[in-house]
């Protein structure tokens, strides 16, 4: 009898021991604890002066990977990218007029710059039809990257959530395409400007985010999807961690999105922005769930 308490307490202790350190793995676990990346948008100004210096400013950083828009120069931008160590999965282009132009850029967009990710948005204001007309277009632009080995992706702002016919453009989009041919690169900015939950879509339909726009809300900003944030009032947007999103909540759920790249964002800097980014990426490589 004393042998087998002696080994109930034993096995007890065990288990009790092991849920308090899975409870404190889980605690101090990395909110991302993949690469980090940074969209140049947000650099575009030092890049115009010297992108050369700007991107060895962002490897020096810790940024691993980049999205590129507006696109560099093509004789320097695989040197660049080899001297720096950054990589380059995603390029964002404008939406395509027709399919021969989207050939082009697709031609371009796996030769010169070598992405896994070509990714198109806007801001239109359309009805359902014309929803659906954008919807039947964008397979056919999938196919095409596709051929390319190439995914496509469609980066939202606030007006495709406005509700037309009863859905959204952005519902549209994601229930009329292909899964396989049409993705979503999800800006966690904008859905919350225009009023939506990002996990709501990540459960509606999982797996359709592998790209995420990692872009905070600065304290106080009205949200009216009717019209830009920044039209007439102060910057909107500020640094990863300072704002009003719960980063925490975004990236404990962030498996639902399928998410393979994150990139850091901000359209406008209170600061230099090559300081902004700066605070963003220290917060985001120091975050971990609770």
């Amino acid at each position: 009898m004393r042998r087998r308490e002696l080994l109930r307490k034993t096995a007890a202790g065990m288990l009790a021991g092991t849920v308090v350190w899975n409870h404190a793995w889980a605690a101090g676990r990395l909110a991302w604890p993949g690469p980090i990346g940074l969209e140049l948008y947000t650099v575009r100004h030092p890049m115009a002066q010297d992108p050369m210096s700007t991107l060895k400013e962002v490897a020096s950083v810790g940024y691993k990977e980049i999205e590129i828009t507006p696109y560099p120069h093509p004789t320097w931008f695989k040197t660049a990218l080899r001297e720096t160590g950054l990589s380059a999965p995603s390029g964002y282009f404008g939406v395509p007029k027709n399919l021969d132009s989207m050939k082009k850029e697709v031609e371009v967009a796996h030769r010169v710059f070598g992405v896994s990710y070509f990714v198109v948005g806007d801001n239109p204001k359309l009805d359902a039809d014309a929803w659906r007309r954008r919807a039947d277009f964008f397979n056919e632009c999938g196919r095409l990257t596709q051929q390319a080995g190439i995914q496509f992706c469609y980066h939202a702002h606030f007006h495709e959530f406005a509700t037309v016919d009863h859905t959204s453009g952005y519902d549209i989009l994601l229930t009329r395409c292909d899964p396989k041919l049409l993705k979503m690169e999800m800006d966690i900015f904008w859905v919350t400007y225009a009023g939506k939950d990002p996990l709501t879509y990540w459960r509606r339909y999982p797996d359709r985010f592998p790209l995420l726009h990692i872009k905070d809300m600065r304290r106080g900003v009205r949200i009216n999807p009717q019209e830009s944030p920044s039209a007439g009032g102060p910057n909107p947007f500020t640094t990863v961690g300072q704002g009003r999103i719960d980063w925490r909540r975004i990236f404990a759920h962030v498996h639902l999105a399928g998410a393979k790249h994150i990139f850091v964002e901000q359209d406008e800097c209170n600061r230099p922005p090559l300081e902004a980014i700066k605070i963003s990426y220290q917060y985001l490589r120091n975050l971990r769930l609770s």
